[in-house]
């Protein structure tokens, strides 16, 4: 029986490796190189997708790829907008063509972000909620998912938070390094969200390639881990885990201390509220949703082993 086969773009991020690591196996996993497909190449963009495409015949296409630095977009809005907004354009018509040449009905898994909404409501955001992104990096995902919405081919959009992860640079590396290094601690106290790694992102895809009809699940979705947090509760909690872990006492580790978002100074604002309601994901896709203390344990347990 042949592998069902995954065209999957931005196979060198947090996302993306998951996705390889744990898809390799029971699937035919195609991750161009960058030189094959790069986002920001609008003028052989379309033109390289069309080549992998006929070359390869995917069963589904997964985006994982993203400008994610939400500081330095605010001073390279161009790029923000051409890989995360404008290259959605040509993905679409693109599988768009395909579809109608090959009379199949090629389905895209896309990736976007709780950055979308501004944040100023008290509860956590459905997916059809008025989204009003309030810096750069948000409105270029707007940007890609408009794209996506209003084009003719099956997509489905996760749009998820906080992504952490044992691959790449993240929040909880940058705080174990700063725990196992004795440093001062400082973390914002008044942003909610839910820490989400990006192994049970690649968990939850596992399951879903294994679906007779993806493209029949086509919507728009929320998904990230159970429970809700802080950042400075996130990191106190990757320091009581690495206690536990090591075996050192706490009172021998600087506190960490928490501050409000105000004191900072940055380039791109955040939104306070960054919770996302996933429960049309669960009603639609029977999986293990689980708590991001469990899923932030776990990595903490792999990178200090």
């Amino acid at each position: 029986m042949l592998k069902r086969k995954i065209l999957l773009l931005g196979a060198t991020g947090q996302v993306g490796t998951a996705i390889r690591t744990k898809c390799s196996d029971q699937f035919d996993i195609f991750a161009p190189t960058r030189d094959e497909i790069a986002l920001d190449d609008q003028k052989n963009l379309s033109n390289n997708i069309r080549t992998i495409l006929i070359q390869e015949m995917p069963d589904v296409i997964v985006n994982a790829a993203a400008y994610t630095n939400v500081e330095k977009a605010e001073m390279e809005q161009g790029l923000a907008f051409t890989v995360n907004g404008h290259a959605l354009v040509n993905i679409c018509e693109e599988i768009d063509n395909f579809n109608r040449a090959q009379s199949r009905n090629l389905p895209l898994i896309h990736f976007s972000t709780d950055y979308v909404f501004d944040g100023n409501g008290n509860e956590p955001n459905l997916p059809f909620d008025r989204v009003n992104p309030i810096n750069i990096y948000g409105k270029s995902k707007a940007k890609g998912e408009n794209n996506i919405l209003s084009s003719n081919i099956s997509y489905l959009i996760f749009r998820t938070s906080w992504i952490v992860s044992r691959y790449g640079d993240n929040f909880v590396k940058t705080i174990l390094k700063k725990i196992e290094t004795n440093s001062e601690i400082s973390v914002v106290n008044d942003q909610y969200g839910a820490p989400t790694s990006a192994e049970f992102i690649a968990d939850f895809l596992d399951e879903l390639f294994q679906l007779e009809s993806i493209e029949s699940k086509k919507g728009l979705y929320h998904i990230c881990a159970q429970g809700e947090t802080t950042w400075y509760e996130l990191a106190d909690f990757i320091l009581k885990t690495f206690v536990e872990i090591k075996g050192v006492p706490e009172r021998a580790l600087l506190p960490i201390h928490p501050i409000a978002t105000s004191t900072l100074k940055t380039s791109a604002t955040r939104p306070r509220n960054s919770r996302l309601c996933c429960n049309s994901l669960k009603k639609t896709f029977p999986f293990e949703y689980t708590h991001w203390k469990t899923q932030i344990t776990e990595i903490v347990k792999v990178l200090l082993k």
